[in-house]
């Protein structure tokens, strides 16, 4: 690179990592060659990279619709996310390569309604871990999640535990 930029600078004089927190195929195109070496999604993320690169997406959503008529728009946005999730994938599978598996994964969140199944939660995981080979499956830290993430482990899903919110328990009454 000739003039890197000071994230480029920043991530090669450093211990640093930079993951990116979209997978826009613009802004993880930018982010790889300034040196990221991961991404990650969720629902909301893909909701706003729809907002920006529908003209990708657009004849994709209706192929899926046309291909499973009888399913939920729940469920198309499920597909959805897991292709996005695949392109983005792609996109880090070098850095995937050349860093031996350590870094080059791409981070799909759990469907957070499941919050406090572990059995739908280590399902979905397992079925995303199938997905691509660099895929990490993000999992939420709640009483449940607990259970899915030490399941889905067990069976061999790279698995990133993410922080949930909650109200607190127990607070005081006035």
């Amino acid at each position: 690179m000739a003039n890197p930029s000071p994230l480029y600078q920043t991530v090669s004089t450093t211990p640093t990592d930079y993951w990116n927190d979209s997978c826009s195929v613009a802004e993880l195109n930018y982010a790889i060659g300034h040196g990221a070496v991961g991404a990650t999604t969720n629902p909301n993320i893909v909701l706003n990279v729809l907002k920006q690169e529908m003209h990708l997406w657009d004849a994709r959503i209706r192929e899926i619709i046309a291909e499973n008529p009888t399913w939920s728009e729940s469920e198309v946005a499920w597909k959805l996310i897991e292709e996005m999730a695949v392109v983005g994938a792609d996109l880090l599978q070098p850095a995937f390569e050349r860093e031996g598996g350590m870094k080059g994964r791409l981070s799909i969140q759990t469907n957070p309604m499941f919050y406090r199944n572990p059995e739908a939660i280590v399902d979905q995981a397992r079925h995303f871990d199938t997905l691509a080979p660099n895929m990490q499956v993000k999992m939420p830290v709640t009483a449940a999640g607990v259970r899915a993430i030490e399941e889905s482990t067990y069976h061999g899903v790279n698995v990133n535990a993410t922080v949930s919110f909650t109200g607190a328990a127990g607070h005081r009454r006035r």
